[in-house]
């Protein structure tokens, strides 16, 4: 059974549409986690009792270490909102850099507490969006493709 190029066509344009639109949502996602990771971590300066541990970092050597532990927080929101923009844009480089911050910081959520939770649902969110962005609804058999 063959199927018209018109349907060939608008079924990749639909698929384009939803896979902008999922990039779009997690740029978004990206944007919020990584405005709440700056302004979480530069306060984070002046309250140094608000982290509990930090990439197995406790007590007096987090307090001693809590200005590189808030740079560093720093750093990877401005990462999050690099590849936000880039995803809203389109640009793949972005949704490589966005499935690779979001799968280290599921990898490292573990160890950033109290953070950590809000941390994994972000990064799940956005590695899942992501993830179809890049992939789109490709199917890892032929089954379903017409030819």
């Amino acid at each position: 059974m063959n199927i018209p190029a018109e349907i060939i066509s608008a079924s990749s344009k639909d698929n384009r549409i939803s896979r902008k639109r999922t990039a779009r949502i997690a740029a978004v996602l990206l944007i919020l986690h990584g405005l709440l990771e700056i302004a979480g971590l530069a306060l984070v300066n002046s309250n140094h009792g608000t982290l509990i541990a930090f990439g197995g970092l406790t007590g007096t050597l987090l307090a001693e270490n809590i200005q590189v532990v808030a740079l560093i927080g720093v750093l990877w929101g401005f990462a999050r909102l690099a590849a936000a923009w880039g995803s809203w844009i389109s640009m793949k480089w972005a949704v490589a850099l966005g499935i690779i911050l979001s799968t280290i910081t599921m990898i490292a959520a573990i160890t950033i507490i109290p953070a950590g939770f809000t941390d994994t649902l972000f990064s799940s969110a956005v590695l899942i969006l992501l993830l179809f962005t890049w992939f789109g609804s490709e199917r890892l058999d032929n089954a379903g493709r017409h030819t």
